[in-house]
């Protein structure tokens, strides 16, 4: 499976020199866990990536007011990418190496169009994996109702 069938597009992007009050109330609008955070300019240059858990463990913990902090205070620099033409189990390796759970999804041009998160790779996961106990679940209920039959004892 490619990361082109799961991952979220459209990034939701916030400017660095906003506070994390808005980047926090921009995630709970856009039910995100996860912004790309941008220069500003007309171009969003891609700087970093601000998380709800960036916000909570260098901000909120030590005190710092969410209204006077900016995002690029807490962002996280150096963001782990993936091709959206990759396969899904690159971008489960490059989450694993990197120590991350989401991923800014670049296209074949190298320009952020989306996120993926760990969240899409395990409902897509779970996905197959349903199907697959269908699979099974249906040929037991073809055994059990006597549709197969051997080719032997006819």
């Amino acid at each position: 499976m490619k990361v082109q069938e799961i991952f979220t597009r459209g990034t939701v992007h916030i400017p660095q020199e906003r506070n994390l009050q808005e980047a926090a109330q921009q995630m709970r609008q856009q039910h995100v866990g996860a912004l790309i955070v941008t220069d500003g300019s007309a171009t969003n240059r891609l700087l970093g990536i601000v998380t709800d858990r960036d916000i909570v463990l260098k901000a909120v913990a030590v005190g710092a007011p969410p209204r006077e902090t900016s995002v690029g205070d807490v962002m996280s620099t150096g963001v782990a990418t993936v091709a959206e033409s990759d396969e899904v189990v690159d971008a489960m390796q490059t989450m694993f190496s990197h120590g991350v759970r989401r991923l800014a999804v670049t296209d074949s041009a190298n320009a952020v169009i989306g996120v993926v998160s760990l969240d899409d790779v395990i409902e897509s996961l779970v996905r197959d994996w349903v199907l697959l106990a269908s699979i099974v679940r249906s040929g037991q209920q073809r055994e059990r109702s006597g549709s197969v039959q051997s080719p032997l004892h006819p």
